[in-house]
């Protein structure tokens, strides 16, 4: 896996996740949102822009900072609000708090029915596993857009 130093940034759009702005996010393989790739999984570093101690509250932010794994499947995004998240922490965390960069992966083994199940996983920079996520997501229909005259296309 390359380093942060030789990924580089991606902004995601501010309109999909105000609180990016507070994060600098730098994938770590080619898998991107949206692609349209062969498989739903995204790896990024990431660290607090403010360079904030990366407490138990932070590594649950990174745990869910990422865009949906399907994101890197699909060419045009779609609501996938989550439904339900937990959070299990190891005790990497018990000597204090981790800081600067660290490399978060989300991945989708499970989509279909409207549903589908996000596990991520968030490491320190010297690679201690801080804490994996598993995220029940609702999947929803892309927006269609909608006519100057207010009417959806078909």
């Amino acid at each position: 896996m390359p380093g942060p130093g030789d990924c580089l940034p991606l902004e995601l759009p501010a309109d999909l996740a105000l609180f990016a702005r507070q994060l600098e996010i730098r994938p770590a393989t080619a898998d991107l949102p949206p692609a349209g790739g062969p498989r739903a999984v995204l790896v990024a570093w990431v660290r607090f822009r403010d360079g904030r101690p990366v407490d138990a509250a932070a590594v649950a932010t990174l745990a869910d900072v990422l865009p949906p794994a399907l994101y890197a499947r699909w060419r045009t995004p779609r609501p996938v609000p989550t439904a339900e998240m937990t959070v299990h922490f190891t005790d990497a965390l018990d000597d204090g708090p981790a800081h600067g960069w660290n490399l978060v992966r989300i991945r989708a083994d499970h989509a279909g029915g409207g549903w589908a199940v996000d596990d991520s996983a968030v490491w320190s920079a010297d690679r201690r596993l801080l804490a994996a996520a598993r995220q029940a997501r609702v999947v929803r229909e892309p927006m269609v857009p909608q006519t100057a005259a207010g009417t959806m296309n078909s």
